[in-house]
């Protein structure tokens, strides 16, 4: 059975009615489509910009320290090298290389911490033994095991400690 609300026209002539009003949308649709394609495209080569420059920026900074101890390194090396005439000499020597180690870690930021007498703090500290002395008080350290480094706020190696109870 035919329907009544709609009469029987030929294909041609409800083709071009319908082509009229469907071409702005599917104009718009193609622009949004290639608009979001190439904000996609220009997401993608950001992100990879910004991945590349994150990693580049971690091997400058890596060199740069590494570049910072180098002086540090070659004066090992000549100590090691060295004809020891006597001990004191020698013991100078891995002093003064010791002073220079520490200057290139203070002039990077970093400063080691965890004295012998200072407080326990167990957010910065790692207490591996626990002692008994009543010339400290509680929560003292009494032994340093391994001092600690920090970077401003930044805890790089806890210290390991002692604690007196």
């Amino acid at each position: 059975m035919k329907d009544k609300a709609k009469p029987d026209l030929p294909a041609e002539e409800t083709a071009p009615e319908e082509e009229v009003i469907l071409d702005p949308v599917v104009e718009e649709l193609k622009s949004a489509k290639d608009q979001l394609l190439r904000l996609a495209a220009e997401f993608d080569n950001f992100r990879k910009r910004s991945q590349k420059e994150r990693e580049e920026a971690f091997l400058n900074a890596k060199a740069s320290v590494l570049k910072a101890f180098l002086p540090v390194l070659d004066n090992f090396t000549r100590a090691a090298e060295a004809e020891a005439n006597n001990v004191e000499d020698y013991r100078k020597g891995v002093e003064m290389i010791l002073a220079q180690f520490a200057g290139v870690f203070a002039s990077e930021g970093a400063e080691s911490y965890g004295e012998a007498g200072e407080g326990f703090d167990p957010t910065i500290h790692n207490a591996v033994t626990h002692t008994e002395n009543p010339d400290l008080g509680e929560n003292v350290i009494a032994e340093v095991y391994t001092r600690g480094c920090r970077m401003k706020d930044r805890i790089i190696r806890e210290a390991v400690v002692g604690v007196a109870n």
